[in-house]
């Protein structure tokens, strides 16, 4: 268990039925309907830490972030909430897709190096990332970047889709 990010692309059309609020968050999300499984990614526990990495933030410390609106902490914490609806850790939010096509601007050329080199585990430790706690093993960072690689590569694809995203924590 624990907060888990998430991310769902959505058309057009699904978008105003949310925001309407014509489909409940939730029963969109978690029911049967028509989300299909590429439509949704997964990225665990690995968010704090992509966030801290596109933005020199974790959660614990990004209150009044100067960064925020900005397409790289869009990414994992941005975007409006499309309704008031608790999906597990607050509302799930959206982004337009203008935004998706500058979140995935801004992080399309990260590689595997310059993601590892912009923190150590003392960083991480130091900005209280989640979930660690009070020791960082080597393979929470390799964790972080598959996650990374796989966020980058969805975000992608809904640029060439022209998608809206929801960004969620569960």
């Amino acid at each position: 268990m624990g907060m888990i990010g998430n991310y769902c692309k959505i058309t057009k059309e699904q978008f105003d039925l949310l925001k309407q609020g014509a489909v409940a968050v939730s029963d969109f999300l978690y029911g049967d309907n028509d989300v299909l499984a590429d439509d949704l990614l997964d990225i665990d526990k690995a968010w704090d830490c992509i966030h801290f990495v596109l933005t020199g933030e974790g959660m614990a410390t990004m209150a009044d972030s100067k960064l925020e609106g900005s397409p790289a902490f869009n990414v994992v914490m941005g975007g409006k909430e499309i309704s008031a609806e608790d999906i597990g850790y607050g509302s799930a939010r959206y982004l337009t897709p203008a935004e998706v096509i500058a979140c995935n601007d801004a992080m399309k050329d990260i590689t595997e190096h310059e993601f590892t080199s912009r923190y150590t585990a003392e960083d991480l430790l130091t900005h209280q990332i989640y979930p660690l706690y009070d020791t960082v093993d080597e393979t929470f960072i390799s964790y972080s970047y598959q996650h990374f690689n796989a966020l980058q590569a969805f975000f992608a694809q809904a640029a060439k889709e022209a998608k809206y995203m929801l960004l969620y924590i569960n």
